[in-house]
């Protein structure tokens, strides 16, 4: 049995790609694939730029026969060009998880939303009964490593995102965030964020709409202001700043949106639609209509600082040491199952000296006459295999390994016959 991880990521493929596989996280791959045979545990994590699909199985071979399947299921969704994940075996699928944990391997190297999202994504393989043991050790290895990097580092503290350097940018065209107005698609994780890194910045005035009602309940404690259908066109006749991450399919944003939205517009200037979501919700033709600016994903990555090398440095040595200590902890537990099966047989053997007992008062003969037969019992065998060492010539070897089975220092001076 073993962990086996297949990532599909921003570094590997396009966001295309990601977005192609989007049918089928919402068909609820852990169970899927928990079905099949041999396969003990599953677990998914999907963002705005990955998919890491972690299996834990006893037949690798058809569980990568069952990934690559369904992941070619979803060819028909986008372009042809095949998705090929990047395969994690064993320690390597924990390195993995580790860094990932970190931010190291994000979009935005740093990123904060990371360790949330791979939280998010173990409670989810809880609740559909797909977390396995291993599973939750290999995670639980990586949230602890990503604990910390932060506290040793800092990295995930700087305030770096997705959504944050987008908004930047849009800050950089249409400034202060003071006097901008917002209009909100979403009412998920992500645009949450998206509302703390915008009142962060002094941002005042947010719209929040949701075609799922869910509006009033996000909007209140959040000194939002929820608006309907019949107060859209209103709302983005004000808009300065349109934000969408609501990621169904379907697009919140079309270009007659936003071409009557520039035809009816009570301010000036320009409007910047920026698209946080994984498949999105903007019809990239927007970008065509004149005084509108399109930030989406394959934009922010182009947008993406560097780290100083300081940081990252540090947290890829604190990941190499919780790694090495992962696999010495894997180690050290490799004979369990022996040391279970010695204690099972070991309660057999109490259990069939305390059924010869006589079911009376006992005195102290009785007891010691029981403690004797089962010591008698216990040291059978290693004494026929002392006789055995010892008639072979591997006294100092059986005398050693008797010393670590008893935790006591063994004379091992051979008696000198007279």
């Amino acid at each position: 049995m073993g962990l086996k991880l297949f990532s599909i990521n921003h570094r590997d493929h396009d966001l295309g790609a990601v977005e192609r596989l989007n049918p089928l996280i919402d068909d609820e791959l852990e169970t899927r694939l928990h079905s099949e045979p041999n396969v003990y545990g599953v677990l998914v994590l999907a963002t705005c730029n990955r998919v890491e699909i972690l299996v834990d199985t006893n037949d690798v071979d058809q569980t990568n026969r069952t990934v690559r399947q369904l992941i070619e299921s979803c060819t028909a969704v986008g372009p042809s060009t095949p998705i090929k994940p990047t395969e994690y075996s064993e320690n390597d699928v924990v390195e993995h998880l580790c860094a990932l944990a970190c931010g190291l391997k994000s979009m935005v190297v740093g990123e904060r939303e990371i360790t949330g999202q791979l939280r998010h994504a173990l409670r989810r393989a809880h609740n559909r009964n797909t977390a396995s043991g291993p599973i939750c050790t290999a995670i639980d290895a990586a949230l602890q490593t990503a604990r910390i990097v932060e506290r040793e580092t800092g990295l995930s503290g700087i305030g770096r995102s997705i959504a944050a350097i987008g908004l930047d940018h849009a800050g950089q065209i249409l400034g202060d965030y003071r006097n901008i107005t917002v209009t909100l698609f979403g009412t998920g994780s992500y645009a949450g964020a998206a509302v703390t890194h915008l009142k962060e910045r002094g941002c005042r005035r947010i719209y929040v709409h949701s075609a799922s009602g869910r509006a009033q309940t996000f909007a209140e404690g959040r000194g939002l202001t929820a608006i309907s259908n019949e107060d859209l066109p209103r709302a983005l006749s004000e808009t300065n700043l349109i934000i969408s991450c609501r990621g169904f399919g379907a697009q919140t944003v079309t270009a007659n949106h936003v071409r009557q939205k520039m035809a009816h517009r009570k301010n000036s200037g320009q409007l910047v639609v920026l698209d946080l979501a994984i498949v999105r919700d903007v019809d990239p033709r927007v970008a065509d209509i004149p005084g509108v600016t399109l930030i989406d994903l394959e934009t922010v990555r182009t947008l993406v600082p560097d780290l100083e090398p300081a940081r990252t440095s540090r947290a890829h040595q604190i990941v190499e040491e919780a790694v090495d200590a992962y696999r010495h902890r894997q180690a050290s537990r490799a004979l369990d199952p022996v040391i279970i099966r010695m204690r099972n047989h070991m309660n057999e053997l109490v259990a069939e000296e305390l059924a010869r007992v006589p079911q009376r008062a006992l005195n102290h003969a009785d007891v010691e006459k029981a403690l004797n037969r089962l010591a008698n019992r216990i040291l059978h065998r290693p004494t026929a295999a002392a006789h055995a060492a010892g008639a072979r010539g591997e006294y100092d070897e059986y005398i050693d390994a008797l010393a670590l089975l008893t935790g006591q220092a063994i004379n091992n001076e051979k008696e000198e016959t007279a």
